[in-house]
């Protein structure tokens, strides 16, 4: 394609058709893109083929955060600093991600009731200074989620990566 014959702005508004076409374009796939960076953590779920989803993974490559890529594409191949997962559907990512928070902030509300409990029993320097907004019935609850929760989803497990060479 010979484009030497295009005005620059010819060549621009060619140029932002070709994005829009490369942006709209859908695969099929779904992306769920858990993004942290700066302290902040964000989804995005507008990614919808592995051309976006290359550009956002260059986008944070490190530097300006991490980027998770959870997908039902087996063949995903980005070249990416973060985790890239398959999962199967949208709900198994769901359950799964609910279950791993109850999961890690269990011990965390189990460990801040303790201290509470034992506050008159270490030096006041060391005493918590406000009571945990959760209570052992929280602790229960989220348990009882968890068990629910179990063997009900698939879990995401990595994605083979292949890069080729350039």
């Amino acid at each position: 394609m010979d484009l030497s014959n295009y005005t620059i702005e010819q060549l621009v508004e060619l140029k932002d058709k070709i994005n829009s076409q490369i942006y709209s374009f859908e695969d099929g796939y779904f992306y769920i893109c858990k993004i942290n960076s700066y302290g902040r953590s964000w989804e995005d779920k507008g990614i919808t083929n592995p051309y976006t989803l290359q550009e956002l993974c260059y986008q944070y490559n490190g530097d300006e955060g991490i980027l998770n890529v959870y997908t039902n594409n087996p063949n995903l191949n980005v070249q990416n600093y973060g985790d890239v997962k398959f999962v199967p559907t949208r709900e198994d990512y769901e359950k799964w991600y609910k279950y791993s928070y109850v999961k890690r902030q269990i011990p965390n509300i189990e460990k801040e009731l303790e201290e509470w409990e034992n506050r008159d029993n270490v030096p006041f320097n060391r005493r918590p200074l406000f009571a945990p907004i959760y209570s052992v019935e929280t602790v229960e609850e989220y348990k009882e989620e968890m068990s629910e929760l179990e063997g009900t989803f698939v879990e995401p497990v990595n994605i083979e990566r292949r890069f080729d060479e350039e």
